[in-house]
């Protein structure tokens, strides 16, 4: 878009009262004057539009991803390929309200000659977790004779990540989920010995802690036991950030943005110490209106995917009608049975029907949470987390 300036139209008017005066007093040297005025300004127009349509415009990254309070530079370099000076140019860019910056919105202004480039960096800081996306940066370019302004917003969106915080899981956190019974020691240990199907001679590829000595001896060959397993080394950590059991009492943005913070904790430590782990986010994000429930992978690769889902979900006062929908992808899963983690501010009785079918099939059940609330369900484990403390099982109800 061309915009005139003030000067540019002092000329205009300026050369069309000179034409008109040497028309009428006929004095050619005033009439040539206004021609060769108009001239300029039309020429003026022409270079700073073609210097304006041949600028080079490009933007790094287009997508980045930070920890918060971690800094990011976000750089433009303009380049000017023409024998003729690109003249004044200023550029202003709106930061989003979850990234810091020194200036906002950030400014630069700087004059581009023929066949030279500037870059300009701008440096923000991860304040809160989201999905931030840096709108088009405008651009004014004022030509040399300053009598001509053009603006334009030329560079493609920027969309910032910031993933939630995350605090220490204590080395105990994946043992205090203790059952007896039908397994002894803690859930992911092997098989107890006594919990066995049979007795078989040994094979090649055996385990060698799995020979059973007394059997061995009475028998005079090798035998080994099959035992069963009846639980896999799984977790799914379900991330339900309501705050109130009121729609209309809106969202305590506090309580929502620390339960983010312990479903990020779980999930990273769960996935660090080797556990298969799944997410099930009753918050609405990108592409998923009513949330997401993935199921239970491995590797390295998952942290920053899982980590990526909580950053870009969106609280609101409506999760509990999710939260139904994805248990049941949950349990259709058909999955071994294993650990589950209810992270929430509050406990919400939806769930309490979807959690019992999973108690029925063998999985211990647990609470993350920063509530000092009760419950009408029988946990086998509540933690509890209060900031600037670690997290601590608060009571075991159902294990012994």
């Amino acid at each position: 878009m061309i915009w005139t300036t003030w000067s540019s139209r002092g000329i205009q008017i300026l050369a069309v009262l000179l034409f008109i005066t040497g028309v009428l007093t006929r004095q050619f040297l005033v009439v040539t004057t206004a021609i060769f005025l108009l001239a300029a300004l039309i020429l003026s127009h022409y270079l700073a539009s073609q210097a304006f349509r041949n600028l080079i415009i490009t933007s790094d990254p287009s997508h980045a991803i930070l920890e918060a309070g971690e800094e990011l530079s976000l750089s433009v370099t303009v380049a000017n390929p023409l024998n003729v000076a690109a003249g004044a140019i200023q550029l202003r860019q709106d930061i989003p309200v979850g990234l810091g910056a020194a200036e906002a919105p950030a400014r630069a202004e700087f004059v581009l000659s023929r066949r030279r480039q500037a870059r300009v960096t701008i440096t923000v800081t991860g304040k809160s977790r989201g999905r931030w996306i840096f709108a088009p940066m405008d651009f004014y370019q004022t030509d040399v004779l300053g009598w001509v302004q053009m603006t334009i917003q030329k560079t493609s969106p920027i969309t910032v990540t910031v993933w939630p915080q995350r605090i220490a899981v204590p080395p105990g956190f994946w043992k205090s989920a203790r059952r007896l019974g039908d397994i002894k020691g803690w859930w992911w240990d092997e098989p107890d010995p006594s919990l066995y199907r049979g007795i078989r001679p040994y094979q090649p590829g055996d385990s060698f802690r799995a020979v059973h000595p007394h059997a061995s001896m009475r028998m005079g060959e090798v035998m080994v036991k099959e035992t069963d397993y009846t639980r896999s080394f799984h977790v799914e950590v379900i991330c339900h950030p309501v705050s109130s059991l009121q729609s209309w009492y809106g969202v305590d943005r506090e309580a929502a943005e620390e339960c983010f913070i312990l479903a990020a904790s779980a999930v990273e430590s769960a996935l660090n110490q080797g556990f298969a782990c799944g997410l099930t986010i009753s918050c609405p994000l990108p592409g998923f209106g009513h949330g997401v429930s993935l199921p239970p992978i491995t590797g390295s690769m998952a942290v920053a995917d899982y980590l990526t889902d909580l950053a870009w979900a969106i609280p609101t006062g409506l999760l509990s009608s999710n939260l139904e929908e994805l248990m049941n992808q949950m349990i259709s899963r058909h999955a071994l049975p294993g650990l589950v983690i209810v992270v929430s501010p509050i406990w919400d009785s939806t769930i309490n029907p979807y959690l019992q079918q999973l108690s029925d099939q063998g999985y211990v059940i647990g609470w993350l949470t920063t509530s000092e609330g009760r419950m009408d369900f029988d946990l086998d484990m509540r933690w509890r987390w209060k900031k600037g403390r670690e997290i601590y099982a608060e009571y075991m109800a159902r294990i012994v």
